[in-house]
């Protein structure tokens, strides 16, 4: 048996010790950050490896003559795996941490810990060649052997894994990522070495107090720089959980990368590299423009679809462009939200017919038109008969109800292009491009008879509603839209005062012998 050395021993207690408080810092104050659990772990594992093997260096007296070095290798074992699992949750590669293959992770450790203890019925981990004059496997069976190859190649993937962190990241997370890789490859570099040689310290194996400097940068950096706090940002996080679509295109307009958003709308048959031409080809008539601008801002409408399309330039370091950033994103509910908007500043809330202001805005740009090109257009004011009968006898809930089905009954006679409004009240208008007054008439005409044509039925009781309408016609010249309200409101009152529910045309002779109806 070695005798004791109380140097190496305390060195290993001291790295043991600071690795556990690490551990117990990290999972009180880091736990929940990327990383922070496995890299607890790792610490853990590190602690047992050195404190277990500084037990050992002191001949601290076990069961057995090996039991203190046989009790180390649990840490060795931990040591390797734990750290590839916390270097992939720091590179923001959970995708590859599914429970099938943390299983598989687990495999190797497992094995190797139960033939382990269980050599002297096998020899298939020590294969019969330990001394006690010796704390290294340098000769040892192929289960040890293997084990030793299984850590290298777990570390070195891990190594690879942040190189390729360390490159894909910018300014802090660069940093981040330069801090652990030194961390973790001068322990592997002086592992090596040891294994190489064995002369560093004779009969000793440094491993355990190397990879605990690893754990002690990662805790310093963890202090000094907020380490788990920010983890580098990878591309699944920016691009690919977008809601927007992404497609970047090189220099030819062909595409070389796109997220799944913007895979959800391409052609089944799509394939990177090719022109995006092809990847709108559904669309070519609404997009196909933009592509050939240096950049671009629009509104495109697909299917119902509203979309805000933004092309813009990608340059190099020279600033000259190599390619174009496509970013679009859905707007349908903003555009809807703003339609359901403008709705509400122009319709009526009750009827469903346009508001007085829009109403009157529409109209003058109807005789704007009329006057300029001299097409026909024709006036129709109306109103509901013996509203106020009805508000008094049935309550105002049932006058609502019939504003509503009568402007119901008006809106649905009436052709696309006319314009249906409520002045207010139980007053309504509506006027009709293009059409003269004998055209107008029968229109009035029809509508009347489907406004009487079913009975209402509100609060148990049965009633028919009636109208009356004022037609007018524009007369050309300096004829304007006050005067029209003016001839088709005389025509109005001519018909409320001939008995009601009729229609009556403007003239000369009406607007001289107009009374007020009762």
């Amino acid at each position: 048996m070695l005798p004791p050395n109380i140097y190496y021993s305390a060195v290993l207690m001291a790295a043991g010790v600071s690795c556990l408080v690490v551990a117990v810092v990290i999972w009180f104050m880091r736990r929940e950050a990327a990383g922070g659990r496995t890299l607890t772990i790792f610490l853990l594992g590190l602690s047992w490896w050195d404190i277990t093997y500084s037990i050992f260096w002191m001949d601290f007296p076990g069961p057995t003559p090996y039991f203190w070095l046989d009790v180390t290798l649990v840490g060795a074992f931990v040591v390797p795996t734990a750290f590839l699992v916390f270097t992939l949750e720091y590179s923001n590669l959970q995708r590859f941490l599914q429970r099938p293959i943390i299983l598989a992770l687990m495999i190797e450790p497992v094995l190797a810990f139960i033939l382990q203890w269980t050599d002297p019925w096998h020899n298939l981990f020590f294969g019969g060649k330990r001394a006690l004059n010796t704390t290294m496997i340098l000769d040892a069976g192929p289960v040890s052997w293997a084990n030793v190859y299984y850590s290298y190649l777990i570390i070195l993937i891990a190594v690879l894994v942040l190189v390729s962190t360390f490159i894909r990241s910018k300014g802090v997370y660069r940093m981040h990522s330069a801090l652990i890789l030194t961390a973790v490859i001068l322990p592997w570099i002086v592992h090596i070495a040891f294994m190489s040689t064995g002369a560093l310290i004779p009969n000793a194996d440094i491993t355990p107090f190397i990879f605990s400097f690893t754990a002690l940068m990662i805790a310093w950096g963890l202090i000094r720089y907020h380490l788990l706090d920010i983890v580098p940002i990878a591309r699944s996080v920016l691009i690919e959980n977008m809601s927007e679509g992404v497609i970047v295109l090189d220099g030819q307009n062909r595409v070389v990368d796109l997220n799944p958003v913007a895979r959800s709308v391409l052609p089944a048959d799509f394939s990177i590299g090719e022109p995006v031409e092809k990847a709108f080809a559904r669309w070519s008539g609404f997009v196909s423009p933009f592509f050939d601008a240096e950049t671009a801002s629009a509104e495109v409408v697909i299917e119902d679809t509203y979309l805000d399309l933004r092309i813009s330039p990608l340059r190099d370091n020279q600033k000259r462009m190599v390619g174009k950033l496509v970013v679009w994103r859905d707007i349908t509910e903003l555009k809807n939200s703003q339609l359901k908007l403008e709705k509400l500043a122009t319709t009526d809330v009750l009827t469903l017919a346009y508001n007085r202001r829009h109403f009157m805005e529409l109209a003058e740009s109807h005789l704007r038109a009329a006057r300029r090109y001299g097409h026909p257009l024709s006036l129709l004011l109306m109103d509901l008969d013996d509203f106020k009968n009805i508000n008094d006898e049935l309550g105002h809930q049932t006058g609502d109800a019939a504003l509503a089905e009568f402007s119901k009954r008006i809106a649905e006679g009436i052709r696309d292009i006319d314009i249906f409004g409520r002045l207010g009240g139980e007053e309504f208008a509506l006027l009709m491009p293009d059409t003269d007054i004998e055209k107008a008439l029968q229109a009035a005409e029809r509508l009347r008879l489907s406004v009487e044509k079913d009975m209402l039925t509100r609060e148990g009781r049965e009633f028919m509603l009636t109208s009356s309408f004022g037609l007018t016609g524009f007369e050309g010249g300096n004829d304007n839209l006050n005067a029209m309200l003016r001839r088709a409101d005389h025509a109005l009152y001519a018909a409320k005062r001939a008995g009601r529910n009729r229609v009556v045309a403007w003239n000369k002779g009406i607007e001289g012998n107009v009374a007020q109806p009762i």
